[in-house]
């Protein structure tokens, strides 16, 4: 007959086992990007940038290698973070009335077996149909009609020592410097135009910059026992200027972290 101190031993020791148990049925794997993306105070110039600032670029790559010893029942809960920097600078002018600036960061997760430079397809799940998710992006554009409604605005003939400057092509004003200059031909007769200056202090300049952390969870279903390469790539997306206006971007520092979780039998169903 079992005492109740006794009993209570054997309560303890099944829970223990019990609790040992579902630990070993865990894994855990974390990589970091220590680059720092920086901010500065005075321009909003990030440092260092994404280059080339151009769709595709990648300007982080992450990957953690894992284990999974039984997959049956079992998940990989993936969480890639990272701080990005988004630039955008819009302006405009007497010759340019409209300006837009777009960029953006994604990022997108992987899997790949051990070995294998193919990534697996229809096990990540939390994302697009190619495993990302946009981080950050911003459009920005700044238009208006007022320079062209200021008689100072509108452009000038360029005069030198011999009088006006003709032209037939805006290549023919190129030599002339410190102005924003072009050849106003309307007939486009062969030295009929006359070579005009935009002024330069005619204009509306806009610049944006940010720097926030991101985070977000996917969740890869193992097809089999082995050992995985769990990659996330931080790209560039939405790339695009028009008028006078530029664009940058940044990242780090970032973390990858992968935990495989067991799903039991009272639990919801996993993704399919």
């Amino acid at each position: 007959m079992f005492s109740r101190n006794t009993l209570l031993v054997a309560v303890a020791a099944l829970l223990v086992a019990t609790s040992a148990f579902a630990q070993s049925s865990g894994n855990f794997s974390a990589t970091t990007d220590n680059a720092v993306c920086t901010l500065n105070s005075s321009t909003g110039a990030l440092a260092p940038g994404c280059t080339p600032t151009a769709n595709g670029t990648a300007c982080a790559v992450l990957s953690d290698p894992i284990k999974v010893s039984n997959a049956n029942g079992l998940a990989l809960l993936v969480t890639p973070s990272m701080v990005t920097g988004l630039f955008t600078d819009t302006k405009i002018s007497s010759q340019f009335a409209t300006a837009n600036a777009d960029a953006g960061v994604q990022v997108c997760v992987q899997v790949f077996p051990q070995g294998s430079t193919t990534p697996l397809t229809g096990v990540v799940f939390g994302g697009d149909s190619n495993g990302c998710v946009v981080y950050d992006q911003r459009f920005q554009q700044i238009s208006s009609g007022l320079f062209t409604q200021i008689a100072s605005c509108v452009p000038t003939a360029v005069t030198t020592a011999t009088g006006p400057e003709t032209c037939t092509t805006d290549a023919d004003c190129a030599p002339i410097t410190g102005e924003t200059v072009f050849c106003n031909n309307p007939s486009a007769g062969t030295g009929t135009g006359t070579c005009e200056a935009f002024n330069s202090d005619c204009n509306f300049e806009l610049i944006l910059s940010t720097l926030s952390a991101h985070s977000y969870n996917y969740i890869v279903i193992p097809p089999a026992t082995g050992t995985y390469n769990v990659t996330a790539t931080w790209s560039l997306i939405g790339v695009n200027t028009t008028g006078q206006s530029s664009v940058a971007a940044c990242t780090g520092p970032g973390t990858l972290t992968t935990t495989q979780v067991k799903q039991f039998t009272n639990s919801g169903v996993l993704p399919h």
